[in-house]
């Protein structure tokens, strides 16, 4: 693992041979604002096709980043790929293969990740890698293929002209200027880019906060590999989790929409205190947990409140453009693969030596095509759980869901794609119509939802909970009309939008990849 100090060498060291050097009042073709997975991942790529790439960041790497550090099979193939993935493993990340499942911290579900092992090309586990470690190693890489890398320099905005555009920054202290032919706007939540562009997307429902912290102590000799997730009331919509790293150290974490904050007054460091409390006090090996610092707190920003990322002289990537997950706000996959689109887009208008809104707006389409089939579905799902007073109803979806996929691989399989698996929209969307439908009737073969001979009453939908659900959406809308009426016209956009990607038998592209 790259020190510091030898990390700051590479990146202000000189070009390989063969690139042109930038000198004062010089010009680069891309200029990439931000360092992290997203801007790495693009100035790699332009940059082994020849492409003259300046990366610029305010941080001096390594740095922490605020994340759940949980790199799935898809990334880790982008990793691999690039040439980062060996590297990374040469400090013994712990494979994860493994889930659990507490609901109001009754475990429902536990056993190998469904979805993890079944296709040849991506491999069958995940990793839990920090952020620190997996930045600092995929800037690396960007430079080592040509790109130029300066550190300390926070961009403070950008002008337009004919020629291209003038980025303006504080690099160590002293104003400074860059030039290039267009901007990449890769710098976060709060991009500088998307705001000085006029495009930033400030949505209350597509923004999830999170607190995250690392913590010793852990016992997991049984299930080194496990992951476990929490779904509880207080931080509904949104999840906890334990991330295990190995010898006794977790990623740990509570995230919850920010509307939800807002509306219900939810201070986010309580809730993780409540959390942690909980988490100590009912999940067995996390008892002896202690913090390795303060927990630090940060934002995401979903697919579902994505508007356009292309302006006249650039475009967003990362989270800077919404490419992070509607339902598990994973975010490093994502926004390598929305690079990759814009590595292809940027790449042709070169060529053409046009650079305008008109020649970037295929970048829409294009990322719209990869994405849509899968992300629309999720967005459609975490739309419908933004309303915290239908919690009683959706705690006894998730514990069936749970049971179910414990004795049915298949369904385990297609519920998968509500948390990170590939998805097949019209054929998630018949399963679970099909088991919503027998639960309601109790006619299917197996009894509720596919079990074995039915459930214990109280395991089983009925009519009455029906009813109760009904009953909590009509004081729901008695509590806040405007804003139920807003929710419900937001679930049904999204459900149209679900329906014409059906209609259009889109394929979910993300389980093929780009590379």
């Amino acid at each position: 693992m790259p020190s510091g100090r030898n990390s700051t060498k590479r990146v202000d060291a000189a070009q390989p041979s063969g690139k042109r050097k930038i000198g004062s009042g010089g010009r680069y073709d891309v200029i990439v604002v931000g360092g992290g997975p997203s801007g790495s991942t693009l100035a790699w790529k332009l940059a082994r096709s020849g492409v003259n790439t300046l990366v610029l960041d305010g941080a001096r790497f390594p740095r922490e980043k605020v994340c759940g550090d949980y790199v799935e099979p898809g990334g880790l193939r982008l990793l691999k790929r690039m040439g980062c993935l060996a590297k990374l493993e040469t400090l013994s990340p712990l494979p994860i293969t493994h889930s659990s499942t507490y609901v109001d911290f009754e475990k429902c579900y536990t056993g190998k990740i469904p979805f993890y092992g079944i296709h040849k090309n991506l491999l069958p586990h995940a990793y839990i890698i920090p952020r620190r470690v997996l930045d600092d190693v995929m800037l690396d890489v960007a430079t080592r293929s040509g790109a130029t890398v300066h550190q300390e320099t926070y961009v403070t905005g950008f002008e337009q002209n004919r020629n291209g555009v003038v980025v303006r920054a504080l690099r160590h202290g002293k104003r400074v200027r860059y030039r290039g032919r267009m901007i990449v706007g890769a710098d976060g939540v709060n991009s500088v880019v998307a705001r000085a562009a006029g495009i930033l997307a400030d949505d209350d429902r597509h923004l999830a906060l999170s607190q995250r912290a690392y913590a010793d102590g852990y016992d997991n000799r049984r299930n080194s590999g496990e992951i476990t997730l929490f779904f509880d009331r207080d931080w509904f919509p949104g999840y906890g989790w334990v991330f295990p790293m190995g010898e006794g150290r977790v990623n740990l974490g509570v995230g919850i929409l920010k509307e939800a904050c807002q509306r219900d007054d939810i201070a986010l460091p309580q809730l993780f205190r409540d959390f942690f409390a909980k988490l100590k006090r009912h999940h067995p090996p996390s008892r002896k947990l202690e913090l390795c610092g303060l927990p630090v707190g940060g934002i995401v920003k979903t697919y579902g409140g994505a508007g356009p990322n292309y302006f006249e002289k650039g475009l967003l990537v990362g989270d800077a453009g919404s490419f992070v997950d509607p339902m598990t706000g994973e975010g490093i996959t994502p926004g390598m693969e929305s690079s990759l689109i814009a590595a292809r887009v940027i790449l042709r208008v070169l060529e053409t030596g046009n650079v305008n809104s008109q020649c970037f707006s295929t970048y829409e389409r294009e990322y719209h095509k990869y994405f849509d089939p899968a992300m629309s579905f999720l967005a459609w799902c975490a739309a419908v759980q933004r309303n915290r007073d239908n919690w009683p109803y959706w705690r006894k979806v998730l514990m069936h869901g749970c049971d179910v996929s414990g004795k049915d691989e298949e369904f385990a399989q297609t519920l998968g794609a509500c948390f990170g698996g590939p998805i097949k929209t019209p054929g998630i969307l018949t399963h679970v119509w099909i088991r919503t439908v027998e639960s309601l009737l109790n006619t299917g073969v197996g009894g509720p939802w596919g079990f074995p001979g039915g459930r214990p009453e109280g395991m089983a939908f009925s009519w009455q909970e029906m009813i109760g659900c009904m009953g909590d959406s009509w004081l729901s809308f008695l509590k806040d009309p405007v804003w139920y009426t807003s929710w419900t016209m937001d679930v049904q956009r999204k459900w149209m939008r679900v329906c014409a990607i059906i209609g259009k038998q889109m394929e979910d592209q993300r389980a093929k990849g780009l590379i």
